[in-house]
């Protein structure tokens, strides 16, 4: 089984319909290294840009002897009001044959025009995806993550004889995206515009260490060695 198959999957269809663009990286975050008691963990990140997108980051992450698996994260350029998309599935990581799934969107403004552009779309896939039989995960997140919840999330660890259902969802969950990545247009008003730089300006100031994967890579590699992993591919 192919436990970075989101990665390819991703790579493969960004640059087939949007044109993805390789950014280089400092060889110090492209690959993260250690030892942790739950075995050897290893993270390997690649970057890319496209137009209207500021960041894809791709990064592959394994665990021990069998865990393995995919982070997507998709950022828009600071003239979109596009939210932010994370995409996660990893094998084996939260117990043998399971899969840990989660999809998260973020709209930058909170607000009716967001939900009719941004989150209507997805429900509908939504209300499908929760139906399939899932136990739920837990993650040790900080009080601004806790505050700030996404908009639309899914979360949850499923047996493995689901993969095809679970390729299937992501499929759809890209293909939404890209749609609503086709018709974005530049924000020109005022207003809005300020609304999307006070939350990214509030989200990067918080994020490091507050959710679970900072915490983890902090432990394991430094703050400051992860707080430029997070300025590549991280913050908004």
């Amino acid at each position: 089984m192919n436990k970075y198959i989101l990665a390819d999957m991703v790579t493969e269809r960004l640059k087939r319909e949007i044109g993805l663009v390789a950014k280089s990286l400092p060889e110090e975050i492209k690959t993260l290294e250690t030892d942790l008691p739950s075995g050897k963990a290893r993270f390997e990140s690649a970057l890319y840009q496209a137009d209207k997108l500021k960041k894809i980051t791709i990064s592959k992450r394994s665990l021990g002897d069998g865990g393995a698996g995919t982070v997507v994260m998709i950022v828009a350029e600071d003239d979109y009001d596009i939210p932010f998309i994370l995409a996660d599935i990893a094998f084996d990581f939260v117990g043998k044959g399971r899969i840990s799934v989660g999809f998260e969107l973020r709209p930058l403004v909170n607000d009716e025009e967001s939900t009719r552009k941004y989150i209507d779309p997805f429900k509908e896939w939504h209300t499908k995806i929760c139906k399939l039989p899932s136990e739920e995960v837990f993650l040790d997140i900080g009080e601004f993550l806790k505050s700030n919840p996404p908009s639309l999330k899914y979360l949850g660890s499923i047996p493995e004889a689901y993969n095809d259902e679970v390729l299937k969802f992501a499929g759809q969950f890209l293909n939404i995206f890209l749609d609503i990545y086709q018709k974005a247009e530049p924000i020109k008003n005022t207003e809005r515009r300020r609304k999307m730089d006070s939350f990214r300006s509030e989200w990067n100031q918080n994020i490091l260490g507050d959710d679970y994967s900072g915490k983890v890579l902090i432990k394991a590699f430094g703050r400051q060695r992860i707080k430029l992993f997070y300025e590549y591919l991280v913050y908004l």
